[in-house]
């Protein structure tokens, strides 16, 4: 099954190769990178990669878990360039840049 580019950026975000307009400018930024594995994208729901009370498991210490996870965000870095990631969050700091969910 193919998913056309518009469909799939509509779902998940835009990925390599696509142009995003910054605001209401006229300046464009273009996704060098995506570290989502392309099938297998953090989506919230039942059915989904990340189902319903998958944040509650036991295998990982306070110490260890995240926070938050902000899924598919588009990512404007010095050092990175456009990249797009998920992004790990703990204690107000981010703590992580890249794919997020089951191993």
């Amino acid at each position: 099954l193919v998913m056309p580019r518009a469909s799939y950026a509509a779902m998940f975000g835009p990925t390599v190769g696509d142009r995003v307009r910054l605001g209401d400018t006229c300046l464009l930024a273009e996704v060098e990178e995506d570290f989502t594995v392309y099938g297998d994208e953090c989506k919230f729901g039942g059915g989904k990669v990340l189902r319903e009370g998958m944040g509650q498991a036991t295998s990982a210490t306070a110490s260890e878990a995240l926070d938050a996870v902000i899924t598919n965000a588009l990512i404007i870095d010095a050092k990175l360039g456009v990249v797009k990631a998920d992004i790990g969050i703990k204690g107000s700091q981010i703590v992580g840049i890249g794919k997020a969910g089951n191993p």
